[in-house]
């Protein structure tokens, strides 16, 4: 394909609605982000690297209002701007400052892309330690200080975007942004079910994915989930008791994705909004090659299935359609793969 019109460094932050800010905000730092600063209209949420806040949270209905990426200089901003749609390049008028420029995906949700925005001051960040297994053991002493707690959220890592066609709707951000595709699944009639998609920063190794792009199983749109890193394991595992016994709303997890690598564990806000803790995930750069392979035939390393609000944001006729169609391929490979097994058992 020909080149995009710039090649973003980042996913930098997100737009987040809620009906009630101060309920919000509550799960927010139950969930593991910091206060970086608050206005009558936002609040501005940070993790504990020294990058610009990752989460801008308004009042109203529930939604994803925007996401973000950086971009390298202003001359990227210039160029995007030319772009079918896009504004003029404006100064950001919120904490932080810089430049954007925002124009509308195919599925019609804000993108908004930045530049020069103030870094804030590094926090302290999870406590670390190396670990005694597989024999070899380099850690002397007890553990550092793992408290009880909210996980320490470091920064924004990666979203998932639904709709009923990901790889067109992937092909636009490749376009526009440079997202190279990292892996992906096909359903069984040969469709794309997620494509997986990272930053292009040449031989930099970057995240497995900045953004993935799914088959929405109701054939609607909409920002399936956002993804935050955190410290460490054992801090992602301190961050869900946490949130456990603050009785907030499991959806998925813990477990290790097959496709990124990552450990993840996945809750909702009390409006629905996904929001995962990540850490260990795979990196790749411009040399990696991507891989295909079927839906029916892909597990996760380890973890438990996921709740039915993970899967569908909407029951109608053709999430049932299409989710059976899924489960009944899966059913086939597996009894397939039985008896391929049971014959080879028996010669």
């Amino acid at each position: 394909m020909s080149e995009p019109i710039l090649k973003v460094k980042r996913l930098a932050y997100v737009r987040v609605a809620a009906p009630d800010r101060t309920r919000a905000e509550a799960f927010l730092l139950d969930f593991g982000l910091r206060i970086a600063a608050r206005t009558e209209a936002a609040t501005y949420l940070r993790g504990t690297d020294a990058e610009s806040h990752c989460y801008v949270l308004t009042e109203g209905p529930s939604d994803v209002l925007a996401i973000a990426f950086e971009a390298a200089d202003e001359a990227d901003l210039e160029a995007i701007a030319r772009a079918p749609g896009a504004s003029a390049v404006e100064k950001l008028d919120e904490p932080g400052g810089g430049l954007v420029v925002r124009l509308r995906d195919p599925n019609g949700l804000r993108v908004e892309i930045v530049h020069g925005q103030a870094a804030l001051d590094p926090i302290e960040a999870a406590p670390s330690h190396a670990y005694n297994m597989n024999g070899d053991s380099p850690r002397r002493g007890p553990l550092p200080g793992i408290r009880p707690g909210a996980s320490h959220v470091r920064r924004i890592g990666h979203l998932v975007l639904e709709s009923p066609d990901p790889a067109g709707l992937h092909a636009w951000y490749e376009s526009h942004f440079g997202l190279r595709k990292s892996d992906e699944v096909h359903m069984p009639d040969g469709r794309t079910q997620m494509r997986f998609a990272h930053v292009d920063r040449g031989d930099e190794y970057v995240d497995h994915h900045a953004v993935g792009f799914q088959y929405a199983l109701d054939e609607s749109v909409r920002v399936q989930h956002i993804a935050f890193e955190v410290g460490n394991f054992d801090d992602l595992m301190a961050g869900h008791q946490h949130l456990k016994a603050k009785r907030r709303k499991p959806i998925w997890g813990v477990g290790r994705h097959r496709y990124g690598g990552q450990i993840y564990d996945y809750w909702a806000n009390p409006w629905g909004v996904i929001h995962e803790h990540w850490t260990d995930t795979d990196l790749v750069n411009t040399s990696s090659v991507a891989t295909d392979s079927r839906f029916e035939d892909l597990e996760e390393y380890w973890g438990p299935p996921p709740r039915p609000a993970f899967i569908v944001a909407r029951w109608n006729l053709k999430a049932i359609r299409n989710l059976a169609s899924l489960l009944l391929a899966r059913f086939r490979s597996a009894r397939s793969a039985s008896r391929s097994a049971a014959h080879s058992s028996s010669r």
